[in-house]
Order: structure tokens, then sequence, then C-alpha cells
């Protein structure tokens, strides 16, 4: 099976940016065109502003309008310094969702992203989004560990963590 274009999912995370990495890299050794995205869920901030005690006002525009900019100018960076054919987009929606619906849409080859290894109890009460596309994707996956955020800048960790994906 030849990879001829990745889907990289990022969020501007630590993370994220390891993956972000590691796929221009890889896209870069294969010739492949990458497309990165990022899932905005909207429905996120609604808590916040039901729980504020008088009405905050949320200007979800400027809230999209500020993920595009990263997404274009920050995050995609690593692609742009490998010489990477890219393209990007912001989509509205849960993270899992968006990545597996682009990935299709976008007939990767390659889902690619970051885990920001939670795991244990918030794992269990929210879900991983890392988890949720590995067992519902249809590609191959490649989930980069915050391990290897780390190591990226350095730092080893104090000890041990084995994330179940």
């Amino acid at each position: 099976m030849a990879i001829t274009r990745i889907v990289i999912a990022t969020d501007g995370s630590e993370t994220a940016q390891a993956a972000m990495a590691w796929t221009a890299n890889l896209a870069h050794a294969l010739g492949a065109a990458v497309v990165a995205v990022h899932a905005l869920d909207l429905n996120r901030y609604y808590p916040v502003v039901m729980a504020a005690p008088t009405y905050v006002p949320i200007d979800f525009a400027e809230l999209t309008a500020k993920a595009e900019r990263d997404l274009t100018t920050v995050w995609v960076q690593p692609l742009r310094d490998a010489g990477v054919k890219f393209r990007t987009r912001v989509e509205e929606g849960r993270a899992a969702a968006v990545i597996l619906d682009v990935a299709a849409a976008e007939a990767a080859d390659l889902i690619v992203m970051g885990s920001r290894g939670h795991g244990g109890f918030t794992e269990l009460l929210m879900g991983s989004v890392a988890h949720q596309v590995t067992h519902h994707a249809t590609t191959p996956v490649v989930v980069i560990p915050p391990a290897a955020a780390m190591a990226s800048r350095g730092t080893a960790r104090a000890e041990p963590s084995f994330t179940a994906v």
C-alpha cells in the first residue's frame, strides 16, 4: 500500500506538534501530500456560558478565525520547513468524528495524531479521541505518545506511562 495522502489532526498541543513534525518527516520521505485538520468543538464552550453568573458572549466567529490563523501560520510550520505539499481544514464538530470524516473525504491512506495521555479516570469519563479514532478508522492510524513530545524537547519522564489505544 502506497501512502500518498496523510491526514494529521492537530490542536496545537505539544503532542500534536510532535505528531506534526513526525508527519512532516514521513511525508517528505514518501512524497506524500498532507491535510492538516483541526476540529473546533463549539459545544464545549456552552457550559461555560451557562454557568456564568451573567451572560458572557462568546464570539464563535472569532474562535474559528483564530483556529484557522493558528493552524495555517504556526501549527503547520514543520510541513512548510520540510517542503511538504499540504492543505489545512478547520471543521466544526467533535474531534474524533471530524478526523474520521476528513480522512474519508480526503481518501487518506494514513491518519496521524498525538495523544495527550490522560488515561485512567479522565479517559474513562470523557473518552479518548485517539481511542475513538483507532477503533473506528478504516485506514491505519499512528498515535504519537506524550513521551515523544517530551523526548523532542529533551525532557525525560519520571515514570513510564502506558496508555491503551
